[in-house]
């Protein structure tokens, strides 16, 4: 089996990308979401306009959580987020597993079914939503 090389290119993007996401982790150590600095942080549109939660609301909260230690606030914010950002190293390092169509539909199935689960106002899918800003 031949060992894939990134080309110059994917390198650039792969460091770009790595750049934003530190740049994005040290702007979120310094100012946590809900904080009186924090009011340029993006909204969620659909949340917005729906009154539902999308799979990606709390998202933000729960990596500042997560950079501040609080994995349980972290993991009550969005419960996705992590599993999400792990695959997303797989499929950096394997891209062609997403070529795959299981793989593709198992995402898509989870994504939803997360999303469905997270807005039934009924406990236990209330712990599914996340933590209101103050």
């Amino acid at each position: 089996m031949k060992k894939k090389r990134f080309t110059k290119q994917e390198l650039i993007t792969l460091g770009a990308l790595l750049v934003l996401g530190v740049t994005a982790c040290i702007v979120l150590l310094l100012v946590p979401p809900g904080s009186p600095h924090a009011k340029w942080l993006p909204k969620c549109m659909f949340y917005h306009v729906t009154g539902l939660y999308c799979p990606g609301c709390g998202a933000t909260r729960a990596l500042s959580a997560m950079l501040h230690g609080d994995m349980k606030a972290s993991l009550h914010n969005n419960l996705l987020l992590f599993p999400l950002l792990a695959l997303i190293a797989v499929l950096i390092v394997k891209p062609e597993i997403s070529l795959k169509r299981p793989v593709a539909v198992a995402i898509v199935a989870v994504v939803l079914l997360f999303t469905i689960l997270r807005n039934i106002p009924a406990t236990p899918f209330t712990y599914l939503a996340p933590i209101p800003l103050p």
